[in-house]
């Protein structure tokens, strides 16, 4: 138990602001769920990316001013805009998607995400299923790797962005897992040129401790992009390595 959550102030403000968070969280998923639909209908899947860019945006601001979080950012992503590139993160919280998503915006990024994901969540659901990311069954392991392979070859195709976490579940108390080698070893040997651009994730997992029961008010959050890997026909088994030796020395350190 961190300071912040033993003080009875820090309880107090957790507990207040939980309820007033988590309604605007779910209005602003609401809200932008038939926004996307119009805009992609109305104007094509580059519109309905610029209204999920401001849901993500929504979002982040959503959690620092009623949580009293601070979010950094340290440096920027390195993604050059001419070839595909592999975004490599730990995965700490649900949030860590729409902060890495806005901080990218500049790029598709498209994610590997469990199949269930893909219906039910307002707004969510939707762009995973239509603005380039992959549901995989993770029940089914053969089927998965298949469809990441397929999902490498199509960012490849178009020079965009894949990402990843090889963690392959959030850490919830923020103790980095080891990185698994098997959706990352398919992602690299279907994206060839891709550059490889690590992310540090750190204090995302302590708002979320309790989950929602409740919130923990005022915590840290930074998302540090680190200096980018250039695949140079290394194995990919080394260049996962590497990256989860990068990451792991930020959030431990």
């Amino acid at each position: 138990m961190t300071q912040r959550d033993s003080s009875l102030s820090g309880r107090i403000m957790s507990w207040a602001c939980t309820p007033a968070y988590t309604a605007a969280f779910f209005a602003i998923l609401c809200l932008f769920h038939p926004l996307q639909w119009i805009a992609a209908a109305l104007f094509g899947r580059g519109a309905q990316k610029v209204v999920l860019d401001w849901m993500n945006r929504s979002i982040v601001l959503n959690i620092q001013a009623l949580t009293g979080a601070s979010f950094t950012v340290s440096a920027g992503p390195d993604l050059p805009a001419d070839r595909p590139a592999i975004l490599v993160a730990n995965h700490q919280s649900m949030y860590d998607i729409p902060m890495i998503m806005w901080e990218c915006r500049s790029r598709n990024v498209g994610f590997i995400a469990k199949k269930e994901l893909g219906r039910g969540i307002p707004s969510i659901s939707y762009a995973l299923r239509t603005l380039g990311s992959v549901l995989i069954d993770r029940a089914d392991p053969a089927a998965s790797i298949a469809a990441i392979r397929e999902f490498g070859q199509r960012k490849n195709a178009e020079r965009q962005v894949a990402a990843i976490f090889p963690e392959g579940t959030r850490a919830r108390d923020g103790a980095m897992k080891r990185f698994k080698a098997t959706g990352f070893r398919a992602l690299v040997e279907s994206m060839p040129e891709a550059l490889i651009q690590p992310v540090a994730i750190k204090g995302n997992w302590e708002l979320l401790r309790h989950n929602f029961k409740p919130l923990v008010f005022g915590t840290s959050i930074e998302l540090r992009f680190l200096a980018p890997l250039e695949p140079g026909g290394r194995e990919p088994d080394e260049l996962l390595a590497e990256v989860e030796s990068r990451i792991r020395k930020v959030v431990e350190g």
